[in-house]
């Protein structure tokens, strides 16, 4: 049975503010906001997706969601991550109280690690943005999403902290209310992207920077002299495959090369990321890219196609002899000019400050965070985390230091990858791009 609890604007019982623990239907009042009517909201906790599926799949295909809050998405993460993360689901939806209207649904989840226990967006490592799946045509204001998130939060079960990150400001033109909290805080993780429209056959010369586009004319000049070089979107589960295998090696290659953490060194987001290229056919929510030079696969990309947009989020390239080549900007150029003869209109780079990105010229938008101590122990980590912060600064404003810090990290995770074990799973990292 879903649990609900009601939040009322002018005369009804609100919730405690941030640091509450509330459980469902808990009948603790404190003030709120009075004077203009506004709707009241009940939140109610689904017991999986399954029981949340109909209604999600009419939400977002009538309504607004990103790309990462896709169901086939979600239900790709709980079958593959969840059951070896010790994630448990929260799907809640928020409706008006009064006529029953749903008004979003938020798929959360509370995982326990390394003793504090944590209601954090459904994300695992896999999801570069957090929104909520809203209704066709709402709209809400500052203060009607204040109040239909005090819902939310009073049906929540006990934890340490609820934490939202990456939360976008915006869901392709709705806002995003969980951007509109007086809490809300701007992180230093900004993403990125580019309208693109008009004749796709110029696109490259118009959208991206002088240099760039001739950068882009130089290196394929280079690799034509190499051999005849073929741009493929697989369309059969056998070219998925072959590509991804491809994607993995290169990636495995660059990042133990550079020394760095890789979400895709864990067989589980492995698992995902081929299960959710597989389910859907080839115009699913998953594409697959590859550049292939005399039968070798010398790039490779994996994104996703929703909303007539395309978001890149796995790029890998081979090393040498085609570095010369630059096959990552050339399949990135390639996939711009792709996506404009599909009629998508939007190329998002999403989370990440790579260099190549800037000849593209895109235009970067601020993500935003919503944290709550809900106990001692989450309060202490807040503090300790707001330390941190400031320590980071400091470190960034003496740039030679922070390089040798840096560096030494960099080290230390080369001496892991040659210990036995594994190192623990880290639920924050995304798959990105090297």
């Amino acid at each position: 049975m879903a649990m609900t609890f009601d939040v009322q604007a002018a005369d009804g019982p609100i919730p405690a503010g941030p640091g509450a623990t509330l459980a469902a239907g808990d009948p603790t009042e404190a003030a709120g906001p009075r004077g203009a009517a506004a709707p009241a909201y009940r939140a109610r906790l689904h017991p999986d997706l399954a029981a949340a599926a109909p209604l999600w799949r009419r939400l977002q295909a009538e309504g607004a969601c990103t790309a990462y809050q896709r169901l086939e998405w979600a239900e790709a993460v709980t079958d593959k991550l969840v059951p070896g993360s010790g994630a448990t689901p929260l799907i809640v939806q928020v409706d008006e109280a009064e006529s029953g209207r749903p008004v979003m649904l938020l798929p959360l989840a509370r995982l326990r690690k390394r003793g504090t226990t944590t209601i954090q967006w459904l994300d695992l490592g896999v999801c570069d943005y957090a929104a909520p799946i809203m209704a066709p045509g709402v709209v809400l204001s500052p203060a009607e999403a204040v109040l239909a998130w005090e819902a939310v939060r009073a049906v929540l079960p006990k934890a340490d902290l609820v934490r939202i990150t990456r939360i976008t400001q915006s869901i392709f033109g709705t806002p995003n209310p969980l951007a509109l909290l007086p809490e809300a805080q701007v992180i230093p993780m900004r993403a990125s992207g580019l309208v693109i429209e008009g004749d796709p056959e110029t696109l490259i010369k118009r959208v991206c920077s002088k240099s760039m586009a001739k950068d882009i004319e130089k290196r394929r000049k280079r690799l034509a002299a190499i051999g005849e070089a073929r741009f493929v979107e697989a369309r059969t589960e056998a070219e998925v495959t072959d590509l991804f295998e491809a994607l993995l090696r290169q990636r495995r290659d660059r990042f133990r090369e550079l020394g760095r953490f890789d979400l895709l060194d864990r067989p589980e987001v492995v698992d995902f990321y081929r299960a959710a290229a597989l389910n859907g056919g080839p115009d699913g929510l998953v594409r697959v890219f590859g550049i292939a030079v005399g039968g070798e696969w010398i790039a490779t990309a994996y994104g996703l196609c929703h909303h007539g947009a395309f978001h890149g989020i796995i790029l890998a390239m081979a090393g040498e002899p085609w570095k010369g080549c630059s096959p990552g900007i050339l399949i990135v150029a390639e996939i711009m000019v792709w996506a404009r003869r599909q009629g998508l209109t939007y190329l998002d780079f999403t989370i990440g400050d790579l260099p190549y990105k800037n000849g593209f010229r895109p235009v970067a938008h601020d993500l935003m965070e919503v944290a709550h101590a809900r106990s001692l122990r989450g309060h202490a980590i807040l503090a300790a985390e707001r330390a941190l912060r400031g320590a980071k600064a400091t470190l960034q404003r003496h740039p030679a230091l922070f390089d040798r810090l840096r560096e030494s990290r960099r080290m230390l995770r080369r001496i892991g990858r040659r210990a036995p074990e594994a190192p623990a799973p880290d639920t924050q990292a995304t798959a990105r791009d090297a």
